[in-house]
């Protein structure tokens, strides 16, 4: 064997080791093209009766068209879908007349749909607790012609969620960081109409090899309290903003992550005694996700509250 076969035989052998490495390595193998739609996006929005504790479950899904792109497929424009679900245990508990603490437990079926083939991954999401304080509240006050409350606050999320290595970014369950969120919620109303904004912001934080881009989300909503005999009625209609960093595998910025959309959104809550029945609905009306690669193509959430 001559010189120029050998090294021949050695670049090649060396190629397929490399990318043998590429496809097997945990770093790697938790990239995707297009990641990080699982924003797991949470408004507080308007929230029940303030004077009161509540416990309930929420379910939130979202819809997502999505092209493949060329960093990883020659053929870019071959369409695939996910359906991500997440049900909730919450809660909040007011520990003293403006100190609230607000409990989330989530737990979350995601599904990928590409060519025909399903991926799908079920499990405990990340739980996550947040502190929040009221900074003045009239909103049940009958001396006031208009209420306003005002409360901020900050939380955690936990790392309870299971992160695998072998699925994509945008499906997993949980994220295997400790992430940080401020919060802002206004409600002012007079008489039976009423506005509540909203914003969170989100600073995620680094698992082994890969991290999620720091996030804002923020609503406003208007709304009109209908009051009955036997039962309350809430119905609101409202803009959503979102806007997210890229993500980042092994301190690379991802270029097919990121952006922002606004939502319309409309809904109701109705209340009869102690129980509260809520249901949403949005769909975008300007988004960039992904560079263009990413649509949603709806969301909708509904919920059941007890109070007491």
């Amino acid at each position: 064997m001559n010189y120029k076969t050998a090294r021949t035989r050695l670049v090649s052998c060396g190629s397929i080791l490399l990318l043998v490495f590429i496809f097997l390595s945990p770093q790697m193998s938790f990239a995707c093209d297009v990641c990080g739609c699982s924003v797991n996006a949470n408004y507080f929005g308007i929230l029940p009766q303030f004077n009161k504790n509540f416990v309930g479950l929420r379910f939130n899904q979202s819809y997502f068209d999505l092209q493949h792109t060329p960093s990883l497929f020659p053929k870019p424009e071959q369409a695939y879908s996910e359906n991500l679900n997440r049900y909730e245990i919450w809660g909040r508990y007011f520990i003293s007349n403006r100190l609230i603490a607000f409990v989330n437990i989530p737990w979350q079926f995601n599904m990928r749909k590409d060519q025909g083939v399903e991926q799908s991954y079920t499990g405990v999401s990340d739980a996550s607790i947040s502190l929040a304080y009221i900074l003045f509240n009239t909103g049940d006050s009958v001396k006031q012609k208009w209420r306003n409350t005002l409360m901020l606050g900050s939380g955690i999320k936990l790392p309870t969620g299971k992160v695998r290595s072998d699925k994509p970014a945008s499906i997993q369950t949980g994220t295997g960081t400790f992430d940080y969120h401020l919060n802002l919620i206004y409600t002012i109303r007079y008489k039976s109409y009423g506005m509540n904004a909203d914003a969170t912001y989100r600073i995620n934080g680094t698992n082994d090899t890969y991290k999620y881009g720091n996030r804002l989300i923020s609503s406003i909503r208007f709304f009109y309290w209908k009051q009955q005999k036997m039962y309350s009625l809430l119905p609101n209609v409202g803009v959503l903003f979102e806007t997210a960093q890229r993500d980042q595998s092994n301190n690379i910025p991802q270029l097919y992550t990121g952006g922002n959309g606004f939502y319309f959104s409309g809904g109701a809550d109705i209340y009869i005694k102690r129980v509260v029945f809520g249901v949403n609905v949005s769909a975008p009306f300007a988004e960039h996700l992904n560079r263009g690669y990413a649509r949603t193509q709806h969301r909708f959430s509904t919920q059941l509250l007890y109070l007491f």
